[in-house]
């Protein structure tokens, strides 16, 4: 028998949703309850009302959910929720290909569902859409992201989203398959914004493309059955090589992905987050150090030379990162303040701060030295897949953003068996 072509096989699995396995629920679980404390953070992000207002005069009015807000109209919540989930560099990644899963897919499951759908069915279209995203992550090569340098929520995130909203809308697999080929219209997004606030676009962007495509798609004014194969513009062949990197069909609906995604400990670039444990943690805690950073090749072109002249910038900023998180020993969305970085004792060491490369380091690794001694090293970063973060690490992140009872409160609506109403009246506020 012929196997079924990589678009209808994500599509018949997306479409027809069987109940997730006690283990990778919880995963999806803790991944859903990280983007809603990323998203409730978000809220208060720099540049946040401007947004808003911005999408509502695109968007209009509507009973989409927003976190934290007024409602919107579908694609507008969608894309504000997403928005939310990255606006403070907090939400996870997946490091091989430095993708944001889960922003594109929580938007979307947010205005994809209704008041009465239940919480079971949510987290379940939440694992379909982060399954999608990963799995064609692999399916394009390491330098269509790495050399050319797009940005790969906008590559594939709008097939996650539409995935998940599709399972939410109750698309039949041939709708679904019209899905995709909707959300590759919407394919595409460059890591040229790295730095400016359009590089939280792409996350917007591709929770409302997705969302869009499934809503059309059930419309019957869906995209080609070929989104990914086909030779002149698939996805495989706009972005890769023409054939898949990895087969995404391989063992789909029995081996999960979702614990390969990476979660972040602190509001910072995904390549810093072993800097900050770092210099909170070292022992030498001299008030006047000499401090010299050393970074693998992603990190050190990503963040070596970023500068601090905004909230955002300074999350991306390695020589900020570890002057302020060396002097204040924590570190947290106060910590990139506008009256933070005007505070010209930490400006005074961040500008004396020296980032080299080291291309022996592991990716998301750091050596931290002061006054030419090595006072921590660290190859795994907290929150990847070999030091996960656990379900009350991820807690204390939801607390920090919405206050404890909130944060219980919206634990319980998610691993409960109540609906998204429930969970939206403690959103509201």
């Amino acid at each position: 028998m012929t196997p079924p072509s990589p678009e209808r096989a994500l599509a018949d699995f997306a479409a027809t949703p069987a109940a997730l396995p006690p283990a990778v629920r919880a995963r999806a679980e803790d991944l859903l309850i990280d983007a809603l404390a990323c998203a409730v953070a978000g809220r208060h992000a720099p540049g946040r009302d401007g947004f808003d207002a911005a999408v509502r005069s695109l968007t209009g009015a509507g009973d989409g959910l927003v976190v934290g807000d007024r409602r919107a109209a579908p694609a507008g919540a969608a894309m504000l929720d997403a928005w939310q989930a990255t606006a403070l560099t907090m939400c996870d990644v997946y490091r091989p290909r430095l993708c944001h899963v889960t922003p594109p897919v929580l938007g979307a499951v947010l205005a994809a569902a209704g008041d009465a759908t239940p919480m079971r069915e949510v987290v379940s279209a939440f694992a379909i859409g982060a399954e999608v995203t990963v799995r064609l992550c692999d399916a394009l090569p390491a330098e269509a992201f790495d050399g050319r340098r797009w940005h790969a929520p906008g590559v594939v995130g709008p097939y996650g989203a539409a995935a998940a909203a599709g399972a939410l809308l109750g698309l039949d697999p041939e709708a679904m398959t019209q899905a995709f080929g909707g959300a590759g219209l919407h394919s595409g997004g460059s890591f040229a914004t790295l730095g400016s606030p359009g590089v939280k676009l792409t996350q917007a962007r591709a929770s409302a493309a997705g969302l869009t495509a499934a809503e059309l798609a059930r419309a019957g004014h869906g995209g080609g059955a070929h989104a990914l194969t086909a030779p002149a513009g698939g996805l495989y062949a706009a972005f890769g090589s023409g054939t898949a990197a990895a087969d995404p069909r391989d063992r789909l609906g029995e081996h999960w992905s979702l614990d390969r995604l990476a979660l972040r400990r602190w509001p910072a670039s995904s390549s810093l987050q072993s800097l900050i444990e770092a210099a909170t943690g070292a022992s030498d805690a001299s008030a006047h150090p000499r401090l010299e950073v050393e970074l693998p090749e992603q990190g050190h072109a990503l963040c070596a030379e970023m500068g601090w002249d905004d909230s955002l910038s300074a999350m991306q900023s390695a020589r900020w990162i570890a002057a302020v998180s060396w002097l204040d020993r924590s570190f947290w969305v106060e910590q990139t303040s506008s009256a933070r970085r005007d505070d010209e004792r930490v400006a005074a060491l961040a500008r004396t701060v020296e980032v080299r490369l080291d291309p022996d380091l592991p990716q998301g690794g750091v050596r931290l030295r002061s006054a030419g001694k090595v006072v921590a090293e660290i190859d795994v970063p907290l929150g990847a897949p070999q030091r996960p973060l656990r379900r009350e690490d991820v807690r204390g992140k939801l607390d920090r953003a919405a206050g404890p009872d909130a944060a219980a409160g919206i634990v319980a609506a998610v691993t409960g068996d109540g609906d998204v109403g429930a969970l939206a009246a403690l959103l509201a506020g």
